[in-house]
């Protein structure tokens, strides 16, 4: 099984920050670059046939008119993840749910701080979670 993380970022910028683990809890870590509502949308439906563990998803600011032509499609993207999924956002305005309204709340939302400290965070979550699943 392999854990999926969506990152907001455009790939230039990922060289620029720090490598994460290759493995969480005993499973692999996959890495997605999203910097637009439609490359989100294009992430979640690759989790959808994917099929992995655990998703983290990180959120960036768009604005009314993007999220009035992606809205719909993402709501159903994030309604049929085949997993739970952890958000990270940097304020309560940009949260899916604030804006999307879907079926299933995140399993955690990280709001605010620094984008590798939230990142870091969400895998830990993930970890423990996972472990914990294993131990029952």
């Amino acid at each position: 099984m392999t854990i999926l993380m969506i990152r907001h970022a455009h790939s230039c910028a990922v060289a620029d920050t720090p490598p994460l683990p290759a493995q969480i809890a005993g499973h692999a870590l996959c890495c997605q670059n999203c910097d637009s509502l439609p490359a989100l949308l294009r992430c979640l439906q690759h989790a959808q046939r994917s099929r992995p563990a655990w998703i983290v998803i990180e959120t960036g600011a768009a604005n009314a008119e993007q999220w009035a032509l992606q809205g719909a499609e993402l709501c159903a993207a994030l309604d049929a993840l085949p997993a739970p999924y952890i958000e990270i956002t940097r304020n309560d305005a940009d949260t899916l749910d604030s804006h999307l309204h879907p079926q299933h709340a995140p399993a955690a939302l990280i709001c605010g701080g620094a984008a590798d400290a939230s990142r870091q965070l969400s895998l830990a979550i993930v970890a423990r979670r996972l472990r914990a699943a294993e131990e029952a």
